[in-house]
Formats: C-alpha cells, structure tokens, sequence
C-alpha cells in the first residue's frame, strides 16, 4: 500500500480551491554504508547502516514524485526524512518554501487553480534556492494574473504559500556544484506558533530527473546528521 502524508491543515486550503472552481534489500559496501537500488532498475544511492532498513515512501510514484524511499530508523525521528527523486518543476518536501513548493499539497489543487499559481511561481533552481527558502511569500494573489480567480481562492492560495513557512529564519544554505545543503527555522501557520528546524540537502539534476533530495523537520539538527543527508544525495546516480 502507498502511503501518503496526513495533511489536514493543508486539505481545508485546498477544499476553499476546489470548491471555489517494494521494498528493496539493500547490500553492504562497508561497515557503515549500504546500497540502496531502486526495484526498477532506474537508480541507486547509498545511504548510513544507521538509517534503518527501506521502504516505500510518501506518495511514491504519483505525479512528479518519480520515487520515495523512507528510513525506518531516520524517517521516524522527525517528519519527513525521506530520499525523494523528482522529475519536472522541482519541489521541496516538509514546506521547506512553503506550501506553493510542496507538491504534496500543490497534486491536490485543480488544474486551473495549479496552471495560474504556476505561471507566477518562480521555478526553483540550484541559485535561487536559498533565497526562496528565506521567504515567506512567492506569488502576489493581487496581480492580474489572479484576476479569474474568486476572492476566497486568491485568500487561500496565499494561506497556502505560507504555511509551514511563516517568518522563516535561514542559518546557512551552502551551494557546492550541483547540491544545495541548508538549515532553516519557520512557524507552521502564525508568527507567534512554535517553530521547528526544516533542514536537508537537495541535488539538482540534468536530464530526465530533476532532483534527488532529503529534508526533514525537527526541534534541532546537528552538523553530522547534515553531513550524513549530503552524501546521501550525493551519492545517487542513475542505472
């Protein structure tokens, strides 16, 4: 069975849209490293001896999500912390830029309402990422392009933008070649909620795939769980 992520918040945003319009086993390279190769033969990555053991993961193989893999000893400390390989418009797990660039919650939106939000959105790359994860808002609602859109759908597409990104807070966000390493903080919906830790290493692709990424969202994040999620990334290539 595939799993999704329980989004409740996000669902009340996109019912205001709408209505208003195999586990694989992996193998040892050392003591500390595994193999981790995709069942259809697309790719592989490696990945700590720590993580646990893999299966499938959140909305593995629906839309742009070519692959998910969760961890079931990293992927359980904290939300998220799953590999995710992606394939066209590039997106961000755990609202690491807000809901806009999640496509968990954008795959929910309907076609006309996504088409609009997308014509505006700027694109994310391997340049511009760390200035979108230290906004809070990426798309004007008031511009003419929103104009065909209902007063309740232009409300909800900025609630949308926002959540799990408000008053964001970046501490580093290192570009080395193709890899994008950062550490972030943001509230969830209001500027006076509590704040969590949003950090990863996202690689950015050539050719049919367009990312390769591991984010996760916790209380605090050390340098060597960092370092780990960069070689995750790093280290995957294609079959």
């Amino acid at each position: 069975m595939i799993a999704r992520r329980p989004i409740p918040v996000a669902l009340v945003v996109v019912a205001t849209l709408a209505c208003s319009a195999s586990t694989t086993a992996p193998s040892a390279l050392t003591a500390e490293q595994l193999d981790y190769r995709d069942p259809a033969n697309r790719f592989a990555f490696s990945y700590p001896r720590s993580f646990g053991t893999t299966s499938i993961g959140t909305d593995n193989g629906f839309g742009n999500r070519v692959a998910a893999v969760r961890f079931s000893v990293f992927s359980r400390q904290a939300i998220g912390g799953e590999a995710v390989l992606g394939q066209g418009r590039p997106s961000l797990d755990i609202q690491a830029a807000g809901g806009l660039y999640d496509d968990i919650l954008t795959g929910t939106l309907p076609v006309t309402v996504k088409n609009v939000i997308e014509a505006v959105l700027p694109p994310l790359t391997r340049d511009s990422l760390c200035d979108q994860i230290g906004r809070e808002q990426h798309v004007d609602t008031g511009a003419p392009v929103f104009a065909s859109l209902t007063a309740s759908q232009r409300e909800a597409i900025s609630m949308l933008d926002r959540m799990g990104n408000v008053a964001p807070q970046v501490f580093r966000c290192i570009v080395s070649g193709d890899t994008v390493v950062f550490d972030k903080d943001a509230a969830f919906a209001a500027a006076s909620a509590p704040r969590r830790h949003v950090y990863g290493a996202v690689r950015f692709l050539d050719g049919r795939y367009s990312t390769f990424q591991l984010i996760r969202a916790s209380g605090s994040v050390n340098e060597s769980v960092l370092d780990d999620m960069r070689s995750v990334v790093t280290s995957w290539r294609a079959q």
